[in-house]
């Protein structure tokens, strides 16, 4: 992967790049020498099919080999199936949806590594970074420490820099201006008490359900201590969701009002994640 380590004669300072970060992966990736790539296997081929309103859809496509018997003798054919994926870098978003079709791929989690990898290596030169973790559902960690009899002893938050909009307005505001205030990428909170007794866990709890909450909206675990049990548990076992129907159609219809309006759609869909 080539990538052009003079783009600045002086970088930004950390909070202006971080401004303008979606600004430098839209670029990037609607560049037309851009290529996913797959840690140690190499570059994988992709293909745009929309680039509306802060809205990008395009596939990547795996490279798989198929054994089929030809002439009594097995002989391996290369294909190429693929999956759509859609990014969200607008402002107030920010998300990736990915196909769940494992004829492609074994599983969105494969899909998801593949993009972190590469933009990863692209924000180098930006003195940027990404992180991209599976959003979850809020009511698992309550239906969690619901379920422990003996009550909870420990929960430990831990939070990448807290940039996500939907973080913010559930993470306390303290938490978040400190961490940027000091330049802290990771910020761990945790709440503990003696083996011999439990933590009051209610969601009625407004920071304690913020925490909860931006977690869930964020990808990051919850770690929790049970009292009775040795290991430690932990959040994000459920996966958020959402149906489009005909999205190939609508990638291919690119022009209209009717295609407008289903572009609508996929945004309502988007939107409609909680």
């Amino acid at each position: 992967m080539n990538v052009n380590l003079s783009l600045f004669d002086e970088l930004p300072t950390p909070q202006e790049r971080m401004d303008k970060k979606l600004d430098y992966i839209h670029t990037i990736i609607t560049n037309q020498n851009f290529k996913f790539t797959r840690k140690k296997e190499g570059n994988l081929n992709h293909k745009m099919y929309l680039n509306q309103r802060g809205i990008l859809v395009l596939k990547i496509a795996n490279s798989k080999q198929l054994g089929l018997e030809e002439d009594f003798k097995i002989e391996n054919h290369q294909y190429y199936p693929s999956c759509f994926v859609i990014f969200d870098i607008r402002n107030d978003c920010q998300r990736i949806a990915i196909e769940d079709d494992v004829s492609s791929f074994s599983n969105t989690d494969v899909v998801r590594n593949i993009i972190e990898y590469t933009l990863k290596q692209y924000l180098k030169p930006y003195g940027l970074s990404i992180e991209i973790k599976k959003e979850y559902d809020q009511n698992e960690f309550w239906d969690l420490v619901g379920g422990l009899e003996k009550g909870v002893s420990m929960v430990r938050f831990h939070f990448s820099y807290p940039n996500l909009p939907r973080v913010r307005q559930s993470i306390n505001e303290l938490l978040s201006d400190e961490s940027k205030a000091v330049h802290s990428k990771q910020t761990t909170l945790e709440y503990r008490t003696e083996e011999t007794e439990q933590l009051e866990l209610n969601e009625s709890n407004e920071q304690l359900s913020g925490l909860v909450d931006a977690s869930a909206n964020s990808g990051h675990e919850i770690i929790i201590k049970a009292r009775g049990i040795k290991k430690f548990l932990r959040t994000g076992q459920t996966t958020k969701s959402i149906e489009i129907d005909d999205l190939e159609a609508i990638v291919k219809n690119g022009e209209g009002d009717l295609f407008l309006s289903k572009v609508d759609k996929i945004l309502e869909k988007l939107n409609s994640v909680e």
